[in-house]
C-alpha cells in the first residue's frame, strides 16, 4: 500500500524539481519565477518535519548527549549512574537529558527519587554506532 505522506513528498519534490530546471538568471520574468519557486519550496518543506529534525540535530550536536545515548545502548540507567559515568553535575545532566527528551531520543521513568532513562526507540539504538 502506498504511503500518502510519501506521495505528498514525491509530488512536492517533482514540482520543485520542475521549477528548478530553469535557472533564475536566464529568465526575463524573474518575479514570476521567484514566486513559483517560493511556493514550490514551501510545499516541499511543509512535507518534512523541519522542527522535529532541527531538535534531533541539535540534541545530537553535543558530546555529552552523544555519550548519554551510547551508554543507554547498554541498558536503562538512573540519573546517578549517568552523572557518575560522565562526571556531570545533576543540573548539567538534567539539561542534557531534557534536550534528548525534547527530541524524542530518550524517555524518562520515575521511581521514587530516581529517574531512569532509556532510549526512546529501538531504531535509535541501531542508528547510534560505536
Amino acid at each position: 500500500m502506498d504511503n500518502p505522506q510519501s506521495n505528498l513528498n514525491d509530488k512536492a519534490a517533482k514540482a520543485l524539481e520542475k521549477i528548478l530546471e530553469t535557472h533564475f538568471c536566464d529568465l526575463k520574468d524573474t518575479e514570476n519565477h521567484e514566486s513559483q519557486l517560493k511556493t514550490a519550496a514551501d510545499g516541499f518543506f511543509k512535507n518534512y518535519e523541519i522542527l522535529k529534525n532541527t531538535k534531533i540535530h541539535n540534541a545530537l550536536s553535543d558530546e555529552s548527549r552523544l555519550k548519554i545515548l551510547l551508554l543507554l545502548k547498554f541498558r536503562e540507567m538512573c540519573n546517578c549512574e549517568l552523572t557518575a559515568a560522565l562526571n556531570l553535575t545533576q543540573p548539567n545532566l538534567t539539561y542534557h537529558v531534557k534536550k534528548l527528551e525534547n527530541a524524542n531520543l530518550v524517555k524518562p521513568r520515575r521511581e521514587g527519587k530516581y529517574t531512569y532513562y532509556s532510549l526512546a526507540d529501538e531504531v535509535i539504538s541501531r542508528i547510534i554506532q560505536f
